[in-house]
């Protein structure tokens, strides 16, 4: 289990960018467009804490 200021987010396969994943809807990176999935995109724990 990670830190609670740690959700799980994507890593965008095409643009790199990196953004919460929400259950239950298609997690299409705000950036590029891609739609992310767990065998198209990295998952990662990353701060949401704004440093």
């Amino acid at each position: 289990m990670g830190a609670d200021n740690a959700p799980l987010s994507f890593r965008c396969s095409r643009c790199g960018n990196t953004f919460r994943v929400e259950t239950g809807v298609d997690n299409i990176c705000p950036v590029c467009g891609f739609k992310c999935a767990p065998d198209k995109c990295r998952q990662m724990e990353s701060s949401d804490q704004g440093y």
